[in-house]
């Protein structure tokens, strides 16, 4: 009896964590079932803890009563963690090899932070697109999307307020100029914004996007399902224009129909390309 009193228990209790997921997407649009339920179990608990509720149960009356708490669930959700120029073989690749190409090749570029938590990586990026340019950036069009899921990870991303301790790969001359000193932090500069679109999207949605030279998705995908995984690096590809470019995470691999559409590059720094020529994605 005991048995089965714990196996009711812990069904009801699996039905409660699929209400919450369910209770996620109808308050804030965010579509749980793209993640791994292992992940989404961690960062849950990790409110129940802070809310002091023992159980998915008590978390759903948690929720109904306290409508605020969805936001906190939604931040746990959005783990960022980022830096200036993460991965300094991959910023070194885009300088010397990739943005060059993509920056005189077009009228109108146009490139994609996915993932940009609190915007370290677009304002690398926007830090290079500068370094590369020059004074011709006045006569280039150049627009950096740069998105996330976390509302104030995006509200920090905008402000662009960092301590300087974050700016640790950046040499002093490049800390100077794009950024301005306040105290201990270091705001980055209005020019430099110009070029940025801080937005929020859902990776598990549609491609917003159209024409794009250049995507860079990295270390997001370890919080999503295979499947969702497979969704998203698909809604890449056709968010690319032929011959542009996708840069993953290095830990992260393309498997399935992206492995098959997507030709890679350089396998060390995880960039890949769409093909000039598509290849038909439904022939096997």
């Amino acid at each position: 009896m005991e048995a089965k009193s714990e196996s009711v228990e812990n069904f009801m209790e699996r039905m409660a964590f699929e209400r919450v997921k369910k209770m996620v997407r109808e308050h804030s649009g965010l579509d749980c079932s793209g993640y791994r339920d292992e992940y989404l179990q961690r960062r849950f608990k990790i409110r129940l803890t802070a809310t002091g509720v023992e159980n998915y149960g008590r978390y759903i009356g948690y929720l109904k009563n306290h409508p605020d708490e969805f936001q906190n669930l939604i931040n746990d959700l959005a783990i960022n963690y980022t830096m200036f120029f993460r991965d300094a073989d991959v910023y070194g690749y885009l300088q010397k090899n990739l943005l060059p190409k993509i920056l005189f090749s077009s009228d109108h570029v146009r490139i994609w932070s996915a993932g940009c938590a609190t915007g370290e990586e677009p304002y690398s990026l926007a830090i290079l697109i500068h370094k590369v340019l020059g004074h011709a950036i006045a006569s280039h069009s150049v627009t950096l999307y740069a998105s996330d899921i976390d509302k104030d990870a995006l509200a920090k991303a905008e402000a662009g307020v960092y301590l300087e301790k974050q700016l640790g790969f950046l040499d002093r001359f490049s800390v100077d100029r794009f950024f301005t000193r306040e105290g201990d932090n270091c705001r980055v500069n209005d020019f430099l914004k110009q070029i940025i679109r801080f937005e929020r999207v859902d990776l598990n949605t549609s491609c917003i996007h159209q024409n794009i030279d250049l995507i860079l998705c990295r270390n997001v995908m370890i919080y999503f399902s295979k499947e969702s995984q497979q969704k998203i690096h698909m809604n890449f590809y056709n968010s690319l224009k032929e011959g542009g470019y996708f840069i993953t995470g290095k830990s992260e691999i393309l498997t399935g129909e992206p492995a098959r559409v997507f030709r890679s590059v350089d396998s060390s720094v995880r960039v890949y390309q769409k093909p000039a020529r598509p290849i038909d994605v439904l022939k096997a």
